[in-house]
């Protein structure tokens, strides 16, 4: 009952906490727009000030309206992602908000409403809505550490699951949490009793069903809330529904690709950053292309059959830093791989070229993908594209790889690049489909730059 009072409290700050945002920052636009000398001598209002009572009386729309976009943009579903993501999820509700206020402005006819004064208003509102919800986090979570009192969670189980359970449980920050990996019934009622802990959450998918039962009978005498964690989670971490339709509720597991609007998110960033990057540095591109035609003989893009999305193929594209005959030598070196499992990886290739050298240490003779990207069998962030022959030995975990578009830079890109164990590339991987967010795109982006400035784990 508790948690479903929190639940709604917690909600309704959150949504008068955006309201009076979003009041604030459109008074403050019609202030600016009418009352400020140096914008009036620059914006000059030609059909003159038009009365603060028509935007009051406007104002319940306006506001109605920016709760509904931030709401389809899902800003009150989650209130406790990391600040990245908070910021572009707000990012988009300012649009809608903007573009649905100005729109229902129409209505009035018999009103003039200034289209400046709307398009300051969304973007003070986007600056204070992304302030008052990380302070909010922020004091919240200075209270709920501080707090005598904290919700007690006992977590069961050991591995993935369980681990993943305590990233997020950690990130709440309101909450005890203490963990046991072994399931002994007795032991677990005595911590119950003796550590008053308010919440059981079992995350061992090997837990027999007796156990189960008896452990959720018990805290349900106590008073203690029991979830349990499908053990079908180890396997597939992508979104969970319950479906009702049959008469018993049973689990439905959406698909971990990215899908609606989470997948055009991503295509706009990816098209907008690979044209601007194409666009500002042709002229440097352009000379590298030059300098690889002079110094050996062969084309100036290396051409390959990559394995992408849900096992298509498609011509992957990369300066070419090897000489010409490279993939004729690949069979006689494959047993001096210096990486384990089905990946070749060579230190001293002897294939490459002196310009492919310098390409590979900066990863400069990726660029060219930026050309996939545009064509739409890439992305700027992502697994990377599957060679053929090496995808032909993948189990059905690594398999998971192709739920998604390959991309330029990854998790491991930035994670140590080829210093990485092969279990170690396909974990991040796994990682980064199953936890994708605009944010997380983000984050990998500015750390790509100082990963290959670095040079560290390229060859």
């Amino acid at each position: 009952m508790w948690e479903t009072h929190k639940f709604i409290i917690s909600r309704l700050l959150i949504i008068s906490g955006d309201m009076l945002c979003v009041a604030c920052a459109y008074a403050f636009a019609y202030s600016l727009r009418f009352y400020n000398g140096a914008f009036l001598a620059h914006y000059p209002a030609y059909k003159g000030i038009p009365p603060v009572w028509d935007y009051v009386q406007a104002s319940p729309i306006i506001l109605f309206l920016w709760v509904l976009a931030l709401s389809w943009t899902g800003a009150y579903r989650r209130i406790n992602l990391p600040a990245i993501d908070e910021g572009l999820r707000v990012f988009r509700g300012f649009l809608v908000g903007t573009i649905m206020s100005m729109s229902a402005m129409f209505l009035y006819r018999d009103k003039s409403f200034s289209r400046i004064v709307f398009i300051l208003g969304g973007a003070f509102s986007g600056i204070l809505l992304i302030s008052y919800r990380e302070s909010l986090k922020t004091v919240y979570l200075f209270w709920a550490r501080r707090n005598r009192h904290p919700r007690r969670v006992l977590v069961l189980g050991d591995g993935y699951l369980s681990a993943s359970v305590l990233k997020i449980l950690k990130r709440h920050g309101d909450r005890a949490v203490l963990k046991k990996n072994e399931i002994d019934l007795d032991d677990i009622k005595n911590t119950i009793r003796r550590s008053h802990i308010h919440e059981v959450l079992v995350a061992n998918p090997n837990i027999s069903h007796k156990v189960t039962v008896q452990l959720a009978t018990f805290c349900e005498e106590k008073g203690v809330a029991f979830r349990l964690l499908p053990d079908i989670l180890e396997i597939r971490m992508g979104e969970v529904l319950i479906d009702e339709s049959l008469g018993i509720p049973t689990f439905q597991l959406k698909s971990v690709s990215l899908h609606g609007t989470a997948f055009l998110t991503k295509r706009v960033m990816d098209i907008t950053l690979a044209s601007l990057v194409i666009g500002v540095f042709s002229l440097p591109l352009g000379l590298i292309a030059l300098i690889i035609r002079i110094t050996s003989s062969g084309p100036i893009f290396y051409r390959q059959d990559r394995m992408g999305y849900k096992g298509r193929h498609f011509q992957f594209l990369k300066f070419r830093t090897m000489v010409q005959n490279a993939d004729d030598l690949l069979e006689e070196l494959k047993q001096k791989s210096d990486r384990g499992g089905p990946v070749f990886k060579m230190k001293e290739d002897p294939r490459i070229t002196a310009i492919g050298k310098f390409l590979r240490r900066f990863s400069i003779d990726e660029i060219p993908q930026l050309i996939n990207v545009l064509r739409g069998e890439m992305s700027l962030v992502g697994p990377r594209p599957q060679v053929i022959w090496e995808a032909q030995f993948y189990d059905d975990w690594a398999k998971k790889r192709l739920n998604v578009l390959p991309g330029i830079t990854g998790l491991w890109q930035v994670s140590g690049r080829a210093e990485l164990t092969y279990e170690e590339m396909i974990e991040l991987d796994i990682y980064y489909i199953e936890h994708w967010s605009p944010g997380l795109d983000v984050k990998i982006l500015t750390k790509t730059l100082p990963a290959v400035l670095s040079g560290k784990g390229a060859y």
